[in-house]
């Protein structure tokens, strides 16, 4: 059924080529799958040099209140609604 002289062992040199081989490309798969490309160490932020707020100090300190000014929306521009009521 078989034809065992076809299909002869590989040499010892061969198998060690194919071994190394795999395990080679094993690691580069590995490695760029698990590499962070670009990545740079990550250092914790330095510690300020000013204590942190306690309750009702806004100056001085970090982590104070910001003061934001919020503008109100605007109206919609006339000329947009006049185009959509043209037949």
């Amino acid at each position: 059924m078989y034809d065992v002289d076809r299909f002869p062992a590989m040499s010892w040199r061969r198998r060690l080529l194919v071994l190394v081989c795999a395990l080679g490309t094993a690691y580069l798969i590995l490695s760029h799958v698990m590499g962070r490309p670009g990545a740079a160490d990550f250092k914790p932020p330095p510690q300020p040099d000013r204590q942190r707020c306690t309750a009702g100090q806004t100056t001085a300190c970090v982590g104070g209140v910001a003061a934001v000014i919020v503008a109100p929306a605007s109206q919609p521009a006339a000329s947009a609604s006049a185009s959509a009521a043209r037949p």
